[in-house]
């Protein structure tokens, strides 16, 4: 009896061990799930964070305003301290900061493609933009629709004299062109058709043309600047440095305005209206001027052709003169661009790529070659 009882009684034992293990690993496999879960979020946000913005989900490459799950509701950005020393808008798309000298610290300058953009503020607004700029990461395809993006004080006024209709553009401050990035809430602000057209495109330019001519990188930093509560930033402070050379091919630390000739904004809400006589535009300015310590030599030029130059009745600048002139130009094969021989972008060229003609400037573009858009051919 006694040994029917020890034998039943281990046979109960070995069930409840059995039973309390089976219980334990299901507990165990739920908690390595969970783990798995954490380690698996954990990587796709320090993908993000880390800015290689291909590893990015497409909720975070895509989100909005209304919903955007990289909005920090405990962060306020506020330009104020900084736009206290730049000068007032006297009728240029931007000045010179700092003497035209970044200031990136060493830790900040990245050697290979990468982007990383802030998080919406509590209020909606983008923060600072930071992109290590290679070709591998420009688009190989055309820019998407990025309509569905609203930028805080979004509106959709027009007027006839600005250029392209609409006073106010989504503005990429990191350029599709340069990142791919489409309709990407926390790299598009409310900019005006000036700001983007004759404040920014002409570093954008910059830019693409030193990469594409180099196969360099170019570090790149573009920060909006709101004050207080404006949902209207009142320009974007621009930073670039080439990496390989530490800036010797290509450096600008300039700020563009956020401006519209003719046109008063408020930058609280957005709203618009024509400025009078007193408070638009300088008579002696001209919206394609560049300020003395212009760091893009021979003017610039935007895409609707206008440069630095007086513009004639014709709508085509003095500085380019209907005469067939024989010149010396500098042709990069590879990228198909024309320049002055002393364009900065001529030393960045390979040998390889370059070719010297004399010709005269309409039978150098008849052969098929665009003119640069620093030094303006």
């Amino acid at each position: 009896m006694n040994k029917r009882l020890r034998y039943l009684l281990l046979v109960l034992t070995l069930v409840a061990a059995i039973f309390a293990a089976s219980g334990c690993g299901a507990d165990s496999s739920a908690l390595a799930g969970d783990v798995s879960g954490v380690s698996v979020t954990r990587q796709s946000v320090d993908a993000a964070d880390a800015a290689d913005i291909q590893n990015a989900s497409d909720e975070d490459k895509a989100g909005n305003n209304a919903g955007d799950s990289a909005r920090d509701n405990g962060t306020k950005y506020d330009a104020s301290e900084f736009m206290a020393i730049v000068p007032e808008w006297t009728g240029e798309p931007f000045c010179v900061i700092n003497e035209n000298t970044p200031d990136f610290e060493k830790n900040e300058i990245w050697t290979k493609t990468q982007e990383s953009l802030d998080p919406l503020d509590s209020l909606g607004r983008c923060g600072t933009a930071n992109s290590c700029i290679g070709v591998d990461g420009m688009p190989t395809k055309p820019r998407g629709n990025i309509s569905e993006i609203h930028p805080t004080g979004w509106h959709t006024d027009k007027y006839d004299f600005v250029e392209g209709g609409n006073l106010y553009n989504r503005c990429h401050l990191i350029a599709h062109k340069l990142s791919g990035d489409d309709a990407v809430a926390r790299n598009l602000i409310t900019g005006t058709s000036y700001m983007n057209r004759q404040g920014m495109l002409p570093f954008e330019d910059q830019i693409e043309e030193y990469v594409k001519s180099t196969g360099n990188y170019v570090m790149y930093r573009v920060t909006p600047c709101f004050v207080g509560d404006e949902l209207v930033a009142r320009g974007v402070h621009m930073q670039a440095i080439s990496v390989e050379d530490g800036g010797k091919g290509l450096a600008f630390n300039v700020f563009c305005y956020n401006v519209e000739p003719g046109i008063e904004i408020d930058y609280k809400t957005g709203d618009n209206k024509l400025a009078d006589k007193t408070t638009g535009q300088p008579d002696d300015a001209t919206q394609s001027g560049v300020p003395s310590g212009n760091p893009l030599p021979g003017g610039v030029q935007s895409e609707n052709g206008l440069t630095n130059g007086t513009q004639a009745e014709d709508g085509q600048s003095e500085s380019q003169s209907t005469d067939a002139a024989t010149e010396t130009y500098v042709l990069n094969t590879n990228t198909g661009k024309f320049h002055h021989d002393w364009c900065k972008s001529v030393d960045q060229m390979k040998d390889k790529n370059k070719q010297v003609v004399e010709a005269t400037r309409d039978e150098v573009i008849a052969k098929g070659y665009d003119p640069c858009k620093n030094c303006n051919p």
